[in-house]
């Protein structure tokens, strides 16, 4: 998480930004920083976040899970429109074992996320990631 965070903070040309910090109350922003998520979120992570979608969106938390769930996505290799943050482990043929410890080494890669091995069982859920 560390990682995809860095790199908001560098979209938004800021020199620290938290998870709950609301990325359009940064100084600065605009439609540039805008354009700039977006592309982050697509080239980066593979997610492609309407601009719809994209309004409803207000912290960088938000941000990350956009970006998490396409990436959840494309390794369970299901739509995106077919799983949320409530998306439980098992709920999904997709999601078995083997897949369940590629979420996790391939989330602490991409993102620069760290997930301590006695905490793994309990990520039920895609949110739990988060």
């Amino acid at each position: 998480m560390k990682s995809f965070v860095e790199s908001v903070a560098g979209v938004l040309e800021v020199e620290s930004i938290g998870l709950e910090d609301d990325f359009r109350a940064t100084e600065g922003w605009c439609s540039l920083h805008a354009f700039g998520l977006l592309v982050m979120l697509e080239n980066d992570y593979g997610a492609r976040v309407s601009l719809e979608r994209f309004m409803e969106l207000k912290t960088v938390r938000d941000l990350y899970a956009e970006a998490f769930l396409a990436f959840a996505a494309e390794l369970l290799k299901v739509p995106r429109a077919v799983i949320s943050l409530s998306t439980a482990h098992g709920s999904l043929p997709e999601w078995d074992s083997v897949a369940h410890l590629r979420l996790v080494m391939e989330a602490e890669a991409r993102f620069g996320s760290s997930y301590p091995i006695e905490k793994i069982p309990a990520l039920k859920t895609l949110g739990d990631f988060l």
